[in-house]
């Protein structure tokens, strides 16, 4: 799914992970002209778990537009002394964006189908995501800036290579080790466009369930006798960029640190059963 909206890379969401909402606490309107919403259900209603303010909400287009297990770019209006559920979720008003499906792709746990990406992008960006699996049932909205023709259809994939967990320390290839993820990403298109090319934004979900289910039961994962334990993750894709002489020159990156204290900067957690 393509948009004009830049900021669905310059406008990143802070990570949730153990947060909850306190619903109707006051009589009070809060728009919100742009959200990502995620498609669930609560005590068998149709809601959007919102990713600013990390609430639940339903509205009419929710309940009429609205699939389950996908991801939604909308705006909406909540009055927080209107909630349903016994208190569970906001009652809101659409308004601002329309609801808009984003493309969705599902992790792979095999080696990326292509060696090549269709279109390099300029700019990328993780827009939102929860570390933990509760609330957007480990949906991450990803943005990417590239030149696309008008009606291409662009998207992203995802894939955690268990023969290449592995990056490049003083010009060697090492394994990573345990308890941490390297994740390769594709952008793949169906060339559907004609004209000329135009810096577009490509909003794409990767849906990173598969990875969290293999990799904790695989032997790279161990809670080391903590209930709790979170799992860096770092982002492999190739995008352009300027080089001495100006000229765009496709570079691998390897985004991401391994970091889990508070300068981490994307990871997934774990809670022993």
């Amino acid at each position: 799914m393509k948009t004009s909206i830049l900021k669905l890379i310059c406008g990143v969401f802070s990570v949730g992970i153990l947060f909850s909402s306190c619903l109707g606490d006051s009589d009070t309107n809060s728009s919100i002209g742009f959200d990502y919403a995620y498609i669930t259900s609560v005590d068998g209603v149709k809601v959007a778990a919102v990713a600013n303010g990390r609430t639940y909400i339903t509205t009419d287009q929710i309940q009429v537009k609205g699939q389950e297990g996908q991801v939604y770019a909308m705006g909406y209006t909540i009055n927080t002394s209107q909630t349903g559920g016994g208190g569970k979720y906001y009652i809101a008003e659409d308004s601002g964006q329309a609801m808009m499906l984003l493309t969705q792709r599902s992790a792979g746990i095999a080696s990326p189908a292509a060696v090549e990406d269709d279109y390099t992008p300029t700019a990328f960006g993780v827009a939102t995501y929860y570390a933990d699996s509760g609330f957007f049932g480990d949906r991450w909205v990803f943005a990417a800036q590239a030149a696309l023709k008008d009606k291409d259809e662009a998207w992203m994939e995802f894939y955690y290579d268990v023969d290449n967990q592995k990056e490049e320390v003083n010009g060697v290839a090492q394994e990573i080790g345990n308890n941490k993820i390297i994740i390769d990403i594709r952008f793949k298109k169906d060339a559907r466009g004609d004209g000329a090319l135009s810096s577009t934004t490509i909003n794409s979900v990767g849906n990173l369930s598969n990875i969290r289910n293999y990799f904790r039961t695989s032997n790279k994962f161990s809670f080391n006798g903590e209930k709790y334990v979170y799992i860096p993750i770092k982002f492999r894709y190739h995008i352009l960029k300027k080089d001495s002489n100006n000229q765009d020159v496709v570079t691998e990156v390897l985004e991401g640190n391994w970091n889990t204290d508070s300068s981490y900067k994307y990871l997934l957690y774990y809670e022993a059963q």
